[in-house]
């Protein structure tokens, strides 16, 4: 009987234990990209979350160069949106962000407008916490801003 007894607490005990399955954050790692300009500008046009403003200030102020001798360079998000929404058995965040690029070298008279937009979505399903769905948030505006790097440097 006392094995028994035994054998019952070791099976509440391991039932009991908690299986966290923790959402990392990604960290995100941009290329550099260099302008022929010798000024930069951000700009931005509609509100951002902090998460989202601050790598795309890191991203600009670090891996965005300039090596010119004349003009200038404007960055301007135009757009951003982000939407949540409910999926079978889960959550579905959809994120976009608008942006254009003005190079201006006034002494070859050159202009050149390069538009563009990304678009990244994350899920999750089954059994989650908030905080794990804030994370899924966070790593798919991660990922955005390493698809505007991505999809700016491709069109330079």
């Amino acid at each position: 009987m006392t094995r028994f007894i035994f054998l019952l607490l070791g099976f509440l005990v391991v039932g009991c234990q908690s299986n966290n399955s923790s959402i990392d954050p990604i960290r995100p790692e941009f290329e550099n990209m260099s302008f022929n300009v010798v000024q930069k500008q951000l700009v931005i046009v509609t509100e951002l979350p902090s998460h989202v403003e601050g790598l795309v200030s890191q991203w600009f102020d670090q891996k965005v160069k300039i090596d010119g001798f004349d003009g200038e360079i404007t960055f301007t998000i135009s757009e951003y949106l982000e939407e949540t929404s409910s999926i079978s058995d889960g959550k579905r965040v959809d994120i976009s962000l608008a942006f254009n690029v003005f190079l201006n070298k006034p002494s070859l008279s050159q202009t050149q407008m390069i538009e563009g937009s990304v678009s990244s979505y994350g899920t999750l399903t089954g059994n989650f916490s908030l905080a794990e769905f804030d994370t899924v948030i966070q790593n798919t505006q991660s990922d955005l801003v390493l698809r505007l790097s991505r999809d700016l440097k491709s069109k330079i």
